[in-house]
């Protein structure tokens, strides 16, 4: 080779590089116009990975976040180096990188694959945001609203509902009786607030009166001279909910507490205990709680 003979490569982006070669005492010397193929490539790299383990940085806390409720600014650890060694992990598994370099006259090849796993990572995470973001956006559906198609009394059960849903929900707290199975009765029984018992008595659950020394006030009579179609009277509507609850929890439908929200067997208990004569009372319960989603309430 003759001290000014020169040779020239092209680079990654298609420009030629001229690197000059002269004869010296001492050996070669080169004259690069700018770096090798092989620097720049190493360059390439260490940027790629620098993007990749900043990625994998926020990746890592956001699940850590997910999976302990705990924020990753509260606990000390080395991020960026799990970050790395999650890199060198994938990079093993998946094999994607390969770099060859030729040391002759051209560069045979350079394939990084590096580059589509910064993007799979990128849009891993921009999935994991949106999952994230949709969980509480979701609003929660609201099984008490009216719908275009309801028919009028489906309109009036729904009102009721929302009117007296969260004392079924207070009562449950404090006595344990389902809300969904109070709620139902309350709906039978007052007819959706609309029944003369209910409006003139303030009396939603048919709580009759068996006392024969009433104060004045204390019970009305709905049918004919027998005591026993006296009912109570309340000043308020609550009142006769509170009622209700610690006549359930104090008297012979005590043993249905231990159903828990299983208001397929409060129904039944209450029908089998007597609370009410008609026929298919365990089976309208039960109808109603489901038409109308009131099991729901039992969640709170």
């Amino acid at each position: 080779m003759s001290s000014n003979q020169q040779k020239s490569f092209f680079s990654n982006n298609g420009h030629s590089q001229q690197t000059s070669f002269r004869a010296c005492s001492g050996g070669v010397a080169h004259a690069n116009n700018g770096l090798s193929v092989p620097g720049m490539a190493i360059i390439w790299v260490l940027r790629k990975a620098s993007l990749i383990i900043e990625k994998l940085t926020v990746l890592v806390k956001y699940q850590f976040y997910k999976h302990t409720a705990v924020t990753p600014s509260t606990v000390k650890l080395p991020w960026a180096k799990l970050s790395f060694i999650g890199v060198l992990a994938i990079m093993a598994f998946k094999q994607d990188l390969s770099f060859t370099v030729g040391m002759g006259d051209v560069v045979q090849s350079a394939k990084f694959g590096s580059a589509a796993l910064a993007e799979g990572v990128a849009l891993k995470e921009k999935g994991e945001r949106a999952s994230l973001f949709s969980i509480f956006s979701e609003k929660k559906k609201d099984h008490f609203a009216d719908s275009p198609g309801d028919k009028a009394k489906d309109r009036m059960v729904k009102s009721y509902i929302r009117r007296f849903k969260d004392v079924a929900i207070s009562e449950k707290e404090k006595y344990g009786i389902p809300a969904s199975i109070k709620m139902a009765q309350a709906i039978v029984e007052s007819n959706s607030g609309k029944s003369a018992l209910s409006t003139k008595n303030n009396n939603h659950f048919g709580v009759k009166c068996f006392s024969k020394t009433c104060k004045k006030g204390h019970c009305s009579n709905f049918g004919d001279d027998s005591h026993k179609d006296f009912f109570r009277k309340y000043n308020s509507a609550w009142e006769s909910w509170r009622a209700h609850s610690q006549m359930i929890v104090s008297g012979r439908y005590k043993p249905l507490l231990k159903y828990g929200d299983d208001y397929h067997k409060w129904a039944s208990g209450l029908k089998r205990l007597g609370y009410a004569t008609a026929k298919h009372y365990e089976q309208t319960l039960v109808n109603i709680i489901e038409k109308y989603h009131l099991q729901t309430l039992d969640k709170g």
